[in-house]
């Protein structure tokens, strides 16, 4: 088998314009994400009776299923029951009709989430309760002592985990292709396709990962690293 280069090269753009739709989908995913797994760590780490056996169901469910089966429940089967529910009470809603975006997000949010839980919670445990008791001694009250004390301390430890699950991801929106979004990989497999040269179009979004993940892994470090500057200097 030969090596097609110039193949490569004029698929290359053709990929590369897809990947704002990567990042995108990765960006909204996490958004999401940060806004729910806030909420449900504290449900948690609060044990909201009902709740928190809610929450506790749905981190084991999303972190012990892979992304590939979470994505086809919600894109074929989920929708499929909801519409056939509409359909039976005449409402006259479409589900089908929602943009197929709308599903990638809902599936990557729903596992970033799951792991941006369990970093929160844990981050926030792992401040000594001393310091939150000091902190009410000096007449500080429970909001501001968490908002100055534990969370600064705790956001330095959830940090690395929440940044390792922001690469996932990254990477996980390579499957968004089987709900029918076209990004950088889905891009990859039209191209090889039409042209039968699968192995230059993955080739060539291996190039492209690597140096999308690269750089992300290197804004994440200088995010992490400024923090942990702030933290120091606001200490």
């Amino acid at each position: 088998m030969t090596l097609d280069t110039k193949f490569m090269i004029e698929a290359l753009p053709e990929i590369i314009r897809y990947v704002p739709v990567t990042l995108r989908l990765a960006l909204g995913a996490v958004l999401i994400a940060l806004v729910f797994s806030g909420l449900f760590a504290f449900i948690l780490l609060k044990k909201v009776p009902v709740l928190d056996k809610i929450v506790k169901v749905y981190l084991s469910v999303i972190r012990g299923t892979p992304i590939i089966l979470q994505m086809f429940v919600i894109y074929k089967i989920a929708p499929s029951v909801l519409q056939a529910y509409f359909t039976k009470i005449h409402s006259g809603i479409d589900i089908f009709e929602i943009d197929n975006s709308w599903y990638a997000y809902l599936a990557l949010s729903l596992s970033a989430t799951a792991f941006f839980t369990e970093a929160i919670r844990a981050a926030i445990l792992s401040v000594d309760k001393g310091q939150l008791e000091a902190a009410y001694m000096v007449g500080m009250t429970a909001p501001v002592a968490f908002w100055r004390i534990i969370l600064p301390q705790a956001i330095g430890v959830a940090l690395p985990i929440m940044c390792n699950t922001i690469v996932d991801t990254v990477k996980a929106t390579s499957l968004a292709f089987a709900m029918a979004v076209t990004e950088v990989t889905g891009a990859a497999k039209i191209l090889g396709g039409m042209s039968l040269r699968y192995f230059e179009a993955y080739l060539d979004i291996f190039f492209v990962y690597l140096i999308l993940i690269f750089a992300i892994e290197f804004l994440l470090k200088r995010l992490e690293k400024w923090l942990v500057r702030y933290r120091k200097a606001t200490a």
